[in-house]
């Protein structure tokens, strides 16, 4: 059996397990009727992104030099936008221009790496290639 097989058949089954519990615990437990929700909720997730994986890498995923090339390029953009970002952020608080959490800081950053990294490669990919 392979990787991508494996991997598919114990999401499938970790997802299938959180549905089921969820449903029990809603349908016996009056107290409990949040967490059985959410079990709920994340069985589907799970079955939902494993369904999606599993039919983008039927063919196993792409991975040429120019893929690997372009996926390090955009994720040392994105580190540097990010950094940029954090001295940015540091300066707004020194200078008390804004009153930031730490829940925000770290939102604030993790959705900017995500969205800059996706970003950039995305680019990248469209453009071509990498000089």
């Amino acid at each position: 059996m392979g990787k991508l097989e494996k991997y598919i058949k114990i999401s499938y089954t970790l997802a299938l397990t959180f549905i089921m519990a969820g449903i029990a615990l809603v349908a016996m437990f009056d107290e409990y009727q949040q967490i059985g929700i959410s079990l709920i909720n994340m069985g589907a997730i799970i079955l939902f992104v494993t369904f999606i994986r599993a039919k983008r890498y039927r063919s196993g995923p792409v991975k040429d030099e120019r893929t690997i090339k372009i996926g390090a390029y955009g994720l040392s953009y994105s580190w540097l936008i990010t950094f940029i970002l954090i001295s940015l952020l540091f300066w707004v608080e020194e200078f008390e221009l804004a009153q930031i959490t730490v829940k925000q800081v770290l939102a604030i950053l993790m959705f900017t790496m995500i969205i800059t990294a996706k970003g950039i490669q995305w680019y990248l990919f469209r453009k071509g290639d990498v000089e």
